[in-house]
């Protein structure tokens, strides 16, 4: 009869972790797709809210305040509160349109479009025409490393402060590579 007790009591045990494990993987998809909707996660003392309605709101302003386009670093650090990693992944395009306008200018030969590694072939041409000192091309490596581990780490999510500076570094190293490009396009004084 003991026996009989332990079935019971082990099927007792693991019956609810079991229901529960499978719902999960049976409706992992369904709450996958859930999941970017959802407007606040509560749960006992952690908070978290989300900021899909702050992106739509942002696009219309955009649109009906032409000013707002202007001041694309104000508008990348606002948004480093509620959605980190888009603001990571929007300052590198910053420096993407900057270091491509530069390489057009100084090496038209270069196809950034065909390629499979586009950043890393920005890096490597930046470096060999010697357009950037090291110490931009190690800024220049580490922004897109960050900027790839973003766009691709599976649960990577960056925090407020980390975004911030991303934003700061991208801004700078991208005026910097607008003077270049203004230099490399100015005819030379003879």
């Amino acid at each position: 009869m003991e026996w009989m007790k332990f079935v019971i009591e082990l099927v007792d045990k693991i019956t609810w972790p079991t229901v529960i494990v499978l719902s999960l993987v049976i409706l992992r998809h369904p709450i996958s797709t859930l999941v970017p909707l959802a407007r606040k996660l509560k749960y006992k003392d952690f908070e978290m809210e989300f900021g899909q309605e702050l992106k739509v709101v942002s696009k219309k302003a955009a649109g009906a305040f032409p000013e707002l386009k202007h001041d694309k670093r104000s508008l990348l650090i606002a948004s480093a509160e509620n959605m980190p990693n888009a603001t990571i992944l929007e300052a590198w395009r910053v420096v993407d349109e900057k270091a491509e306008a530069l390489i057009a200018s100084t090496a038209p030969d270069i196809d950034l479009e065909n390629t499979d590694s586009r950043y890393k072939l920005m890096e490597e041409t930046l470096i060999a025409h010697k357009l950037v000192d090291t110490k931009k091309a190690k800024l220049f490596s580490e922004l897109r490393q960050l900027r790839n581990k973003t766009a691709h780490a599976a649960g990577h999510q960056a925090g407020k402060a980390e975004a911030i500076m991303y934003v700061e570094l991208c801004f700078t190293l991208s005026a910097h590579l607008q003077r270049i490009t203004e230099k490399s396009s100015q005819p030379a004084h003879i």
